[in-house]
Formats: C-alpha cells, structure tokens, sequence
C-alpha cells in the first residue's frame, strides 16, 4: 500500500496530520510542499488536489484533504477503537463537536489575524483579541475536565493544542488562562518530547518569527 501525505512545515494543519502520523504508528511517505514558491498550483499538484491545499493524504490512489477529514480517516482506517478517536456515537459526537468548532470558530479566527500577512495585507488586531475570547471560553470548560472531550487524549486535543501554540507564537498570548495552560502541559506530557518539539514548538516559532517580523515591517 502506497500513503503519501503533502505538507507544509509552516501549516498548522499539515503539522496535526503529521503528529497523528506519529502518534499511530503510521507509515507514510511524507512530502513537503512550498506555498511560498507556488508548488501547489503547479498542475502536478492540482491533478491530485484542485483546491491546492496542504495537508493533502493520498492513500493508493484515494486523494483527501482538509486536516480534520484526514486525521478522522486515519484513525478509523489503521488504528479503529482507539481512545484517541472513540468509537461510541456520543462520545465520538464530542470529539467531532470539537474539530468542528476549531475549524469554523478557533482556527479560523486565528487566520484571520495573521492569514492576510501572506497575501500581501496586514494583521487584523482585532481578531487576535477575538481569538483570545475564544480561548477564555475554553479555559472556562477545562476548569472542569482533563481533556476536552472527558478523560482521555483524543485528536480534538492535538488539533486545538497545535492552534493555540501557534497563536502563542505570533504573538497571540493567552498564557494567563491557568486552565489552558494545564491543559497543554498535559497534552505535551501525552506525546513524546520529540513530537512536542519537532512538530508543535519549532515550527510554530518559525512562523512566529516570519509573521512577527511582517508586522514589524509594514
């Protein structure tokens, strides 16, 4: 079987993917893909995906995209039953409600602050503030639970854990929501030393400096 996963270092989406990856035990050619270069619009890329995104999981000739899709797959794919993605209706109903709202409310308000840097805008300060609403709202349901959705680590927890550390590190700073802040020591806790480096921290203090030094400039 042939899985090959397109990627951008810079993604946050692409970088939950491939912790996921990890995480399972998944054996996947990964391929970086540079959007600062246009390599997604070349028309090999386009034939596998027309609408140009990373992370994009072809799996034997089965292309998908959008993160949430791909991690959910692969789960239910190599490594069904496991906690990290529960089978049971409601409890899985939590995970999805979770996904869900990073996709439509927590991650995409953080785009909006810093997303226009990369088509020639400015940030939106705004949103950053908005964005900092959202996570204080978070902080007030993990004052009564471990992990977002229960007891256990689910994909729900890696995704937003990776959207809030990218927040951090463009200068979004929600340090002050003790809550949280438990929470993501717990996360980190959960994956190894090398996953929290390599694929949250590092690459999210790469764009943290190539988005800080585009505020800085404009």
């Amino acid at each position: 079987m042939s899985l090959q996963l397109y990627h951008t270092t810079f993604s946050p989406p692409s970088r939950v993917v491939r912790i996921i990856v990890k995480q399972l035990g998944i054996n996947a050619e990964e391929k970086e893909v540079s959007l600062l270069t246009g390599e997604h619009m070349k028309p090999e890329f386009l034939s596998i995906n027309p609408f140009h995104c990373v992370p994009t999981l072809v799996d034997d000739g089965f292309a998908l995209w959008e993160s949430r899709s791909i991690i959910t797959y692969l789960v239910d794919k190599f490594a069904p039953g496991n906690s990290i993605y529960p089978t049971e209706l409601q409890a899985r109903a939590v995970v999805n409600r979770w996904l869900f709202w990073d996709a439509g409310t927590l991650f995409s308000t953080l785009g909006a602050y810093f997303g226009p840097i990369f088509r020639g805008g400015s940030a939106q300060p705004e949103m950053a503030e908005l964005f900092k609403k959202k996570v204080a709202e978070l902080d007030s349901i993990l004052e009564k639970t471990k992990y977002l959705a229960g007891d256990e680590l689910t994909i729900a927890d890696i995704t937003i854990a990776v959207t809030i550390t990218t927040a951090t590190a463009v200068g979004v700073d929600t340090s002050e929501l003790k809550n949280v802040e438990k929470w993501l020591q717990q996360v980190e806790s959960d994956l190894s030393a090398s996953t929290w480096k390599d694929l949250v921290i590092d690459p999210a203090n790469s764009l943290g400096t190539f988005v800080k030094a585009k505020i800085a400039s404009s």
